[in-house]
């Protein structure tokens, strides 16, 4: 028995779990900003916008599905270039074989896009979309995130735009779609897309010598890690400004960019990696607690997924995971 929870575990830790926190936050983002009753404190002070609430943690739970599997395929597709990096062990050290890991992946997609055409065709095309993104993401021909250019531009797109999309039509669920609908939408997510622009930029720093070693051309690798720490600082900037566009409650994105760019300019004059870790985590926990401030059962969702994922990974690899130390 003990075997068979130890590979269940496995399994629901290939996920990575710990990596939906900001794509959670982006969408529940979304959520707030697309709706002008979200307040603060949400249920736990009212009960008026419960039936609301529920239909964003459905579409959260389809949407996540979606992401799993993306992140699934990316696992697959960099064994080599995690196993330099010493990183996601359970593919490179074949404690999950690649078959099972196939098998995951379409399960979490098939299993996300029949709760998104539930939710309406708009809700499907989001999440169906993100899944066509993450393929050319992670696949050939296009293999976007071995280039420069198409790395950021899919992180911009798909874990800024588009998911932060997902959490906004939730808030409009029932409404008519019209060009201003559309557009208020299109404006309002340019803020996360670019922040999570920035922060991809920083992720790509640490993974640098195992990218090059396996002939990934991403930005980092391109352009070196000053001009990828400028480029970033470019980008959180542009975040900051485009927080004021944002249709309801735009301070929730406001401040903790306001805060998170800080790190960046930092990393901008210093070029230091241990800075670079700084800026691809505490932006999205910043953010993450502006946003349970208006979604407190969100906070405690966290918690669990931090706690449960430290049990993990200490047992499992006896190494301390998710963690904000510099490593």
């Amino acid at each position: 028995m003990s075997k068979f929870f130890r590979k269940i575990c496995d399994c629901f830790f290939l996920l990575r779990i710990p990596l939906l926190v900001p794509v959670w936050t982006i969408l529940i983002l979304g959520w707030i900003s697309g709706n002008k009753d979200a307040h603060f404190g949400g249920n736990w002070f009212s009960t008026y916008d419960a039936l609301h609430q529920q239909n964003l943690w459905i579409i959260l739970t389809g949407f996540s599905l979606i992401v799993a599997s993306i992140y699934v395929v990316n696992q697959i597709v960099d064994i080599e270039s995690d196993r330099i990096n010493h990183k996601l062990f359970l593919l490179p050290h074949k404690i999950i074989s690649v078959p099972t890991a196939w098998i995951l992946a379409g399960l979490c997609a098939v299993s996300g896009l029949i709760i998104g055409s539930l939710n309406g065709w708009v809700t499907f095309a989001l999440f169906a979309s993100g899944l066509l993104l993450g393929f050319f993401y992670n696949l050939p021909p296009l293999q976007l995130k071995n280039h420069a250019i198409g790395g950021v531009v899919a992180n911009v797109i798909g874990h800024g735009m588009l998911t932060f999309l997902v959490g906004w039509y939730s808030a409009k669920y029932g409404s008519v779609l019209n060009p201003k609908i559309i557009g208020l939408g299109l404006i309002s997510s340019l803020s996360p897309a670019l922040a999570n622009g920035a922060v991809y930029l920083a992720t790509t720093i640490p993974d640098a010598d195992g990218d090059r070693v396996t002939g990934k051309s991403t930005f980092c690798v391109k352009y070196g890690e000053k001009r990828t720490a400028i480029a970033a600082l470019f980008l959180c900037t542009g975040a900051l400004v485009a927080t004021f566009f944002i249709e309801y409650h735009y301070w929730v994105m406001a401040v903790p960019t306001l805060l998170s760019l800080v790190f960046f300019v930092i990393f901008a004059f210093s070029t230091k990696r241990e800075a670079a870790f700084k800026i691809f985590k505490w932006p999205v926990f910043l953010l993450s607690a502006s946003v349970s401030l208006f979604v407190p059962e969100y906070g405690v969702l966290i918690i669990i997924t931090f706690v449960l994922s430290r049990i993990y990974y200490q047992k499992r690899f006896g190494i301390e995971y998710p963690t904000f130390k510099s490593k």
